[in-house]
């Protein structure tokens, strides 16, 4: 059985029709729905990750200098940060790549266009970046720009092979849905007065004058006229047609895109059902891997080696994959007054800044077996 008999047998389970192989050569592929899935997931993502605050940490303490306003205010004149965020994670999903550069007034710009040579012994270098308008006319190194990949080999797959077959199939529903209610009628002339031709034409006009009047007018009145009869027939067998099909199609879309990005379906369409555990699924295998792949970039290009290994500057992100304290407060206490972890650990895992002598530990009292004040210990008796 064909994708598209198989197709059909699930959006009409009760029939036993099945198509010809010909059936589907003349439908237009309707790529505005795959098109319309892969914006709508890839959106959602990106809507989650351009809410990101990026914090510069400079001994262990967040500092605000002209690269925090170019990642959190403005990147550049023309975007704020949140428009700019947004274009780069759809970028990146959509194309598994884009390439940041910076311009001589130290703005950020997104490249529409470039050409990646590769090296083995230097690093690449990039050519013919073109932003809107402007195409730089020097070459760009690796070391001077952010580059950021994106492993979506799979969903290019899924786009190029079976939507082949779900464009056709929708185009042809879609085809279909247009032929219900159409109005269809047959019409009945005395051809025994008059010419053959003059006749025709004629009818031809009697013709074109009924279908005006329901194009123009809700109701229309048809009279009788002798020599013609009009009898109009009911193409839909007096069922009405819904696109509640298309509609089932496109969600399989969205399904489909939403799997291979490891977002949970229920987000996308704004269920409440188990809304917090698929906000967790979310943030741990799509949101927190795309926000460290900029978070790397972002370190290796922004500060030295030495910087990094020693502790001394990084960049966080703190985004909507962050822990919510409320929620936690309870294993947040244990841990502090534990002395698991020092204050300032717990402050940084749920993205809080550092305070000052928050790198010490502290254990509440009944956490400890040291025995103060009044205490006496039974064990001496």
């Amino acid at each position: 059985m064909s994708l598209l008999n198989y197709l059909a047998n699930i959006f009409h389970p009760n029939s036993s029709y099945v198509f010809p192989p010909d059936y589907f050569e003349d439908t237009a592929r309707r790529a505005y729905m795959k098109r319309l899935a892969i914006d709508e997931v890839i959106n959602f993502v990106a809507r989650a990750a351009s809410q990101t605050e990026f914090r510069v940490i400079e001994n262990h303490k967040s500092v605000k200098k002209e690269i925090y306003y170019h990642l959190n205010v403005r990147p550049n004149t023309d975007k704020s940060a949140t428009n700019f965020w947004e274009e780069v994670i759809y970028k990146l999903l959509r194309h598994g790549e884009v390439l940041i550069v910076q311009s001589d007034t130290n703005d950020l710009l997104i490249a529409d266009n470039f050409v990646r040579d590769e090296k083995a012994l230097y690093p690449d270098t990039f050519r013919g970046v073109t932003v809107g308008t402007y195409q730089y006319q020097r070459s760009f190194s690796m070391d001077d720009v952010i580059y950021l990949t994106y492993g979506n080999e799979k969903l290019d797959r899924y786009v190029n092979g079976l939507w082949t077959d779900y464009g056709e199939l929708i185009g042809r529903m879609y085809n279909l849905q247009l032929r219900n209610n159409q109005i269809r009628a047959h019409v009945k002339t005395n051809m025994t007065t008059g010419t053959q031709k003059d006749m025709q034409k004629q009818l031809q006009n009697y013709i074109n004058s009924i279908y005006e009047s329901f194009e123009k007018k809700p109701i229309a009145v048809i009279p009788e006229t002798n020599g013609f009869e009009y009898e109009e027939l009911n193409s839909s067998n007096g069922k009405n047609q819904s696109f509640d099909e298309i509609n089932s199609v496109k969600n399989a879309f969205i399904d489909d895109v939403a799997g291979i990005l490891g977002v949970p379906t229920a987000l996308i369409y704004g269920s409440n059902v188990e809304s917090n555990e698929n906000t967790v699924l979310f943030n741990k295998y799509c949101l927190s891997p795309l926000l460290k792949k900029i978070r790397d970039e972002l370190n290796a290009k922004l500060f030295e080696k030495n910087a990094i290994l020693n502790d001394d500057a990084h960049i966080e992100t703190i985004g909507l994959d962050q822990p919510n304290i409320l929620e936690l407060s309870e294993q947040v206490d244990k841990l502090a007054s534990s002395g698991v972890v020092k204050v300032n650990e717990v402050r940084e895992a749920i993205g809080l800044e550092p305070i000052d002598d928050g790198d010490r530990i502290i254990m509440t009292k009944n956490y400890t077996t040291n025995l103060k004040g009044g205490e006496e210990d039974d064990s001496k008796d």
